[in-house]
């Protein structure tokens, strides 16, 4: 069984930009180079949408992703058709088949790299679901089960838990919410975030990766059993905190520019910046 790629490319949200997706999809796959299968591991909010424009962006991104000789794997975000995953059929190896060269991970799904076990579990929640219409823009399937997560927890451990959302053992500070968010849409994803942090808990990841907060960063955070290096990041338009590569024998990250944080939570005090060489 091959060990899987030594070095990838990983994604936050794209949101169905095609000329960002396909300018990102050049400069990953030109840093990954040609010896060896060529993937981008994409964090949700991708870009899987209904109409026209749906369609002529998947056409784009595989057309790019021919180009580069390269694939894309992505987990689902709380911003796509979640009505058209449903309706794709797992292959073989348990993945999605979108296209040719695009592969949604379904959640739960788990898979070896370089000897280590991966988990994907995609969802989140749409806090301007406000101003959203189910089945056009908004799909209730956004959000992970209580079944979704009990299978997840019952199948064991995992090294590495790929997310969109973020689970609520890791703490942000965010400005105040536009008056026009729902209430309800507020609670919702603090108990999302609760409910997918159970999940992380009984996993047990020694590293989580995740998009969706639109806030590039990385901290070793202490969540409750022990040290776990997470890695935030930003969304399309953000020009060095995007996408990043990551060495996956020996998890080491390379070319992500975050910020300087310090995380003041439960025994640890943790500082880190990454530098982005100048493309």
């Amino acid at each position: 069984m091959s060990p899987g790629p030594r070095r990838i490319g990983v994604a936050g949200d794209w949101h169905g930009n095609a000329r960002w997706a396909t300018r990102a999809i050049k400069r990953i796959s030109s840093r990954l180079g040609r010896g060896e299968p060529a993937i981008i591991l994409h964090l949700g909010d991708f870009g899987i949408w209904p109409d026209g424009s749906g369609r002529a962006y998947l056409s784009r991104v595989d057309a790019a992703l021919g180009d580069a000789g390269a694939e894309l794997w992505f987990i689902d975000g709380n911003h796509e058709d979640h009505y058209m995953l449903s309706r794709l059929s797992p292959g073989p190896d348990g993945r999605r088949r979108v296209t040719s060269r695009i592969w949604h991970l379904p959640r739960g799904h788990r898979w070896r790299w370089q000897g280590r076990a991966w988990l994907a579990l995609g969802g989140g929640v749409s806090l301007d679901k406000a101003e959203r219409t189910p089945g056009r823009d908004w799909w209730p399937e956004e959000e992970i089960t209580a079944e979704q997560a009990s299978a997840v927890t019952a199948a064991g451990n995992a090294d590495v838990m790929v997310t969109h959302d973020c689970p609520a053992g890791i703490a942000h500070r965010f400005p105040a919410p536009p008056a026009w968010w729902s209430h309800a849409d507020l609670a919702r994803n603090d108990a999302h975030r609760r409910r997918l942090q159970a999940v992380a808990k009984a996993v047990r990841p020694r590293w989580l990766m995740h998009g969706h907060l639109h806030y590039a960063y990385q901290r070793r955070i202490d969540m409750g059993w022990g040290a776990v290096h997470v890695t935030g990041f930003d969304c399309d338009g953000a020009e060095h905190s995007n996408w990043a590569i990551l060495d996956t024998a020996d998890m080491r990250w390379e070319c992500f520019q975050g910020r300087f944080l310090t995380y003041l939570g439960k025994g640890v005090a943790h500082r880190t910046r990454i530098h982005v060489p100048h493309r």
